[in-house]
């Protein structure tokens, strides 16, 4: 997941998608890189991700 979070805002996407169906708090360095991304798509759901474990 780490490598698809890497690339292209459409491969990140996936990785979010991949990541809202783990619902592991292991995956929170990812959903934390995804509120710094340049995509305001990746930002927002990024941040409705991290809101769940809250």
């Amino acid at each position: 997941m780490f490598k698809l979070f890497q690339s292209h805002k459409e491969d990140k996407l996936k990785a979010l998608k991949i990541a809202e169906k783990l619902d592991d708090k292991s995956i929170l360095p990812i959903l934390r890189r995804g509120l710094k991304d340049t995509s305001p798509e990746v930002v927002e759901i990024s941040a409705n991700l991290i809101r769940n474990f809250k």
